[in-house]
């Protein structure tokens, strides 16, 4: 077989048509995080050993430690919004819900505050409702 660039690209799938487990999708999700942190914020990302207090990464902002929970999304919730639900956070120590919304490769950095779930609007609803809308773009910078 003679490789070239279309027999290249008829092998690779792109990410939207792969199957990943949530684990694998968790995985990607936290990698982009620690991406944007760094390249973007300028900030040191360090990652614990074991995972079972819900911190996936300790961010350094040259103040303090924040820890941060990822939380990845392949697809909306409505048509307008992203949906997380944290209620098995309650009462941890949890400082940042980090949502990777995959599709637009976009992350919103929200302080936590023992939310029971966040719902975070992507774009305006169809009767242009945007009283009681929280805005995905409003966490796009990291909280020192």
């Amino acid at each position: 077989m003679m490789w070239n660039r279309k027999t290249f690209n008829t092998i690779l799938k792109p990410m939207s048509e792969i199957k990943l487990n949530t684990k694998r999708t968790g995985w990607l999700g936290e990698q982009a995080v620690a991406k944007n942190l760094i390249s973007e914020h300028g900030l040191d990302v360090y990652f614990p050993v074991v995972d079972d207090k819900g911190v996936d990464m300790i961010v350094d902002t040259g103040r303090n430690l924040k820890r941060v929970q990822v939380k990845t999304r392949k697809s909306k919730k409505s048509n307008t919004s992203v949906e997380v639900r944290l209620g098995q956070y309650k009462g941890s120590n949890i400082d940042v819900i980090a949502i990777y919304y995959e599709p637009k490769d976009i992350i919103a950095y929200v302080p936590y505050n023992d939310e029971e779930f966040l719902n975070l609007a992507l774009s305006t609803a169809k009767n242009n409702q945007e009283q009681g809308r929280t805005w995905f773009y409003k966490y796009m910078e990291f909280p020192l």
